[in-house]
């Protein structure tokens, strides 16, 4: 597995995510937070474009959307039960709907599904690969320089599950615009709970 990622085929993209990952990790060390954030959000819009890869999940599909949005309702819905926690929209402002879709949920899906998933594989294995890389870069942006506790690592690698079901959402719709709701709603359903 390890060394179809390290192949010529897979070198630009394992690359490019090396790179990503490892900017943003260290703009963590010296910026502050918004910065950070501002400048992840940039980098992991384009590079996709700077690879000349073709992002085609960016076309509106309807049917895709609403595909993610029925996903969306009945995962996000399994988890506020299973997690027996009260759900408090007043925990979320409207900066942080602003921040989630445009500075995380967008950048993140249009990296993550439109260039990787693509590059990678866009089936079963290529989700498993991408998933496992989503999770290694939260734990490594987030808590590479001291930024976590335990419980940190834990809620970092534990988004390799979300990024599962967004990689097969974008599998299945055909659109990133499906997954991207789907992250968004899940960042927001996730602050609303107050986490795990």
């Amino acid at each position: 597995m390890i060394s179809r990622l390290l192949s010529g085929e897979y070198l630009a993209p394992v690359g490019a995510y090396v790179v990503v990952i490892s900017l943003i990790a260290l703009t963590r060390k010296f910026l502050p937070s918004d910065i950070v954030f501002l400048f992840a959000a940039v980098l992991m819009f384009v590079v996709p474009f700077i690879m000349k890869s073709e992002v085609r999940g960016l076309s509106w599909n309807l049917r895709g959307v609403l595909l993610g949005l029925v996903i969306s309702v009945i995962i996000l819905s399994l988890y506020v039960l299973v997690i027996r926690k009260p759900f408090d929209l007043s925990k979320v402002s409207y900066s942080l709907i602003i921040v989630h879709l445009l500075l995380v949920a967008i950048p993140e899906e249009v990296f993550f599904r439109g260039y990787l998933q693509e590059k990678i594989g866009n089936n079963l294995m290529g989700i498993l690969l991408v998933s496992l890389l989503f999770a290694i870069g939260h734990i490594i942006t987030r808590c590479l320089f001291g930024g976590c506790s335990g419980s940190g690592y834990a809620q970092a690698l534990l988004t390799f599950f979300p990024s599962i079901v967004m990689g097969y959402v974008y599998l299945i719709s055909g659109t990133l615009w499906a997954n991207i709701l789907f992250h968004f709603l899940a960042n927001v359903v996730y602050v609303a709970t107050g986490g795990l």
